[in-house]
């Protein structure tokens, strides 16, 4: 997205989308790192998660790309708004 470019609402939904499968994924790994530290059978899931090292850097790099995302989204839903308040007051006019 180009900051000079307006915006359409269809392009807008297209990143949201794109950043809510990321969003999923670091979810899902999230998951993975908690299940790993609370049972303790991380090496049943892979060879990474046996050293509980590995599995609180790979839970805090996943936090930190859903909080990235979660601003991001954040931000596009804020676009999103302003482009279909602007396109409804310029149909009326």
């Amino acid at each position: 997205m180009r900051p000079g470019k307006r915006e359409s609402v269809a392009e807008i939904k297209r990143h949201l989308f794109k950043y809510n499968l990321i969003s999923m994924a670091a979810t899902l790994v999230i998951a993975v790192c908690i299940y790993a530290l609370a049972t303790g059978e991380g090496a049943s899931i892979h060879s990474i998660f046996a050293d509980q090292s590995n599995v609180f850097d790979i839970l805090i790099a996943a936090g930190v790309v859903e909080l990235l995302v979660m601003a991001r989204i954040a931000r596009l839903n804020k676009l999103k708004q302003g482009v279909s308040t602007r396109r409804r007051v310029m149909s009326r006019a």
